[in-house]
């Protein structure tokens, strides 16, 4: 996909724009309502306008600062900060760079996994041959008609783009988006999955099932602080490094499939990636998943973690403000459930004495 920075300022002067609106007509900022009427993921413009000024993200919503006002009026040019900040996605067609060859992919046979949209398999990179993770997706076309290969395409990267704009050290990183029309996202090769974890056991120590919660959480957060909802948590998209640490990945799986922007005044169609038991109760009732979708899956990861199975009986030792945090994550009101930022300071309050993150 080639982004040139007129796009870009465009873009980021039309967001600003419309947080101004919901604000002045007292509404909450819903930036999914903004995808596909912008060429990168919105949570992309939202880390470019936080980084320089232009808006400040508060735990209930985004505010435009008053320089964001001026730019958002045409009283202040952001075209320099957006090029110093997007310099890695702009490919403007004048560009005499030279190109570097990318190394050579090799792939593994064998799949390391699959889900609805994917297919995932080690290969080996360069001359040197480390092992990575390559992500394959499937002719998504054939039964979705409003998804082209150059849509899907399109999306891959805009979502690849979004999680790689995190930079947080329980989200997985991505090292690279490649192909045409046939877009296949290269990451770090992870020692496993929490899937993995929770096959190979009934039931994980309650310390090493609040780690895993509390890391999840402080990515969850990070992530909402910039906009973006992961939308399709579950255990098998918890990947975890050979210390046994959180790498956080699959964000907007659901949004590859979504229908666009301009449809939804339509009849509703709705297509389910995530597993339906860690679905919130108004994601099954077709809305949309907003953050608090993301603290109920969250609830329901941490029992499973602590029960040996989604509705498992938990431990009876379990102390109580455990289990008044897996009440609250995973209440049937969304607007009861605490804010993954509250959340992850009372996992890690939960967890002490042992320390956030094995060595």
């Amino acid at each position: 996909m080639q982004v040139n920075r007129e796009q870009l300022v465009e873009d980021s002067v039309f967001i600003l724009q419309c947080l101004r609106q919901n604000a002045k007509g007292g509404r909450q900022s819903a930036l999914d309502e903004l995808e596909g009427s912008v060429a990168l993921e919105p949570a992309a413009y939202v880390a470019f306008l936080e980084r320089f000024g232009y808006v400040e993200v508060e735990q209930h919503g985004i505010r435009v600062t008053a320089q964001g006002e001026r730019a958002a009026t045409g009283a202040a040019d952001v075209s320099r900060d957006v090029q110093d900040h997007f310099r890695q996605v702009i490919q403007g067609v004048h560009d005499t760079q030279p190109q570097i060859e990318s190394p050579q992919v090799k792939p593994v046979e064998g799949h390391l996994g699959q889900g609805p949209s994917s297919y995932v398999r080690a290969a080996r990179l360069g001359e040197l041959g480390l092992m990575v993770a390559l992500k394959e997706y499937k002719p998504l076309w054939e039964w979705l008609p409003w998804l082209s290969p150059a849509e899907l395409s399109r999306r891959i990267r805009r979502e690849a783009q979004a999680q790689a704009a995190l930079g947080h050290p329980c989200v997985l990183q991505i090292l690279e988006v490649r192909g045409g029309e046939e877009a296949q996202v290269i990451m770090p090769l992870a020692a496993g999955t929490l899937r993995d974890k929770l096959s190979r056991s009934e039931r994980m120590p309650s310390w090493h099932a609040l780690r895993i919660a509390a890391q999840v959480a402080h990515a969850l957060a990070h992530a909402h602080g910039q906009g973006l909802v992961h939308g399709a948590l579950k255990p098998e998209n918890v990947l975890l490094d050979r210390a046994g640490n959180t790498l956080l990945s699959d964000f907007g799986a659901a949004r590859l499939v979504a229908l666009p922007v301009p449809t939804r005044a339509g009849p509703r169609v709705q297509v389910e990636l995530g597993d339906v038991r860690y679905r919130a109760p108004e994601v099954s009732a077709s809305e949309p998943a907003g953050m608090p979708a993301d603290a109920f899956a969250l609830g329901t990861l941490l029992h499973e973690m602590l029960a040996g199975a989604p509705d498992g009986a938990l431990p009876a030792d379990l102390p109580a403000p455990s289990i008044e945090l897996l009440d609250e994550l995973r209440h049937p009101e969304a607007a009861r459930r605490p804010a993954l930022s509250a959340a992850a300071t009372r996992l890690a309050r939960l967890l002490a004495p042992h320390s956030l993150f094995a060595l």
